[in-house]
């Protein structure tokens, strides 16, 4: 199973996590989960990008805190054969936290960062002329031509919601679809993708 996964957090480093999405590919099915967590601070710089404020959050998340879904959040994400992010070493970052300040130990077994995977592929110049900088989410997908309308088309079958960017759930569904374009068009990406999503035997 690969688990594609994206959050929404309070800051730039590890605080909390308010908002956690992840959609789970097997080669028989694809399931997706999201979840808000309710938390006391969220740093101005956050909300300018996300649009979350602690009330919102509160509201959105019924008062509810990670702690609540731990253990299962755990249990999927140890499951995967692989986890997928965007700029995976910041979101696993956070989730590292999460269950460092509640005495546990996040584990998984491999992880892949489309970010730093499609960067020399993508070769885009960094503004000094020097090197290649990370692509975007955004920018990924317009290099694997897919369009807005396909990530909100498919956000909403598979969470039920139609939310745009910086909302972690368009942004999983952003990030899964990559995944996919690419492996068509790439045979590395291929060869973990068919690695991962083999069926049981």
């Amino acid at each position: 199973m690969i688990l594609f996964f994206d959050t929404e957090t309070t800051g730039l480093t590890p605080g909390g996590i308010i908002q956690l999405s992840y959609i789970m590919q097997t080669a028989e099915e694809t399931k997706a989960k999201n979840f808000f967590f309710a938390v006391d601070y969220i740093e101005p710089s956050a909300t300018e990008v996300h649009g979350f404020t602690v009330e919102k959050i509160y509201e959105l998340s019924g008062g509810h805190t990670f702690s609540e879904y731990m253990e299962e959040i755990y249990d999927d994400f140890f499951s995967a054969d692989l986890i997928v992010a965007h700029n995976a070493p910041f979101d696993i970052g956070f989730m590292i936290n999460e269950y460092y300040r509640r005495d546990r130990r996040f584990r998984y077994k491999e992880d892949f960062d489309t970010m730093r995977f499609f960067t020399p592929i993508m070769k885009l110049p960094r503004k000094s002329g020097q090197g290649y900088k990370f692509p975007k989410l955004t920018e990924l997908c317009e290099f694997l031509d897919i369009y807005p309308y396909d990530v909100t088309r498919k956000t909403m079958e598979l969470f039920s919601s139609d939310v745009t960017r910086h909302d972690a759930r368009y942004d999983t569904v952003a990030l899964y679809l990559s995944f996919n374009e690419g492996a068509k068009k790439i045979e590395s990406l291929q060869e973990i993708a068919s690695k991962h999503l083999q069926k049981d035997e």
